[in-house]
């Protein structure tokens, strides 16, 4: 996984973007899924959420370039997105964060 950005775009929504590759040496295609989860803190409390509906279909043969928006409650604040990569096994392949 490269060049994860993650920004706020609006109280309770965040906008990201990430570049999955393969390592070059792969000659299948990749078929799994990708998770979300946030963290931050609600009144100054620790806060994570494994955000609902996020395990979207990943289908890829070199590399594929990801995006989406991310609804969570305005009161949050966000400090870390983290991205799972999962394999149709159920192995998580790679993870990558970003604060923001």
């Amino acid at each position: 996984m490269r060049a994860l950005q993650a920004e706020a775009r609006a109280p309770g929504q965040l906008r990201y973007q990430m570049l999955v590759m393969q390592n070059g040496k792969a000659r299948s295609e990749f078929s799994g899924h990708y998770e979300l989860t946030l963290a931050g803190t609600v009144d100054g409390q620790p806060w994570t959420l494994d955000v609902p509906g996020s395990a979207k279909p990943l289908l890829l043969k070199q590399y594929a370039r990801v995006e989406g928006l991310l609804e969570y409650p305005e009161q949050a604040v966000v400090k870390t997105l983290q991205v799972k990569v999962i394999d149709q096994a159920g192995d998580v392949r790679a993870t990558q964060s970003v604060q923001l």
